[in-house]
């Protein structure tokens, strides 16, 4: 799908199906995102045991992870952002597919239903060719009439 929020096309059960799948993905992000909030604590913690101990290169070492885990952390939290985004709306529009009436067409049926109106295709055809037998003979009468035959 182009478009994630296009749920158009989907029976009620695989749109249901499709928004568990983004809801999936938001926890596996919130998960993710705990984890890197608690690795960004964790090496700003070291960088500054590092610093009050004087090792500087250590603390040089802890501050670049510090920083390489704060940017991955960013991107977490946008994506958590956007999912959240997406599921709320995902949410909302599942509402509206659950609460439309699910059209589907009964061919059998169907065919009944017109049968029943018009008849079968032989009853139909016995018909017009009634039909236009009484056309043919009435055309034959107002000629023999014409003609003063009758």
């Amino acid at each position: 799908m182009d478009d994630d929020f296009d749920l158009e096309g989907l029976s009620k059960e695989e749109a249901r199906a499709y928004v568990a799948r983004f809801i999936q993905s938001l926890q596996l992000a919130r998960t993710q995102l705990a984890e890197k909030e608690e690795e960004y604590d964790k090496w700003k913690a070291r960088a500054r045991l590092a610093v009050e101990r004087g090792d500087k290169s250590l603390a040089e070492a802890a501050i670049r992870r510090a920083e390489d885990t704060g940017t991955a952390l960013v991107s977490v939290k946008k994506d958590v952002r956007d999912l959240e985004f997406k599921v709320t709306e995902l949410k909302r529009r599942l509402g509206n597919v659950q609460n439309e009436p699910e059209l589907s067409v009964n061919a059998d049926a169907l065919l009944e239903q017109l049968q029943a109106v018009v008849g079968t295709d032989q009853e139909t055809n016995e018909g017009i060719a009634e039909a236009e037998a009484e056309v043919a003979l009435e055309a034959l009468r107002k000629k023999m009439e014409s003609d003063g035959e009758l």
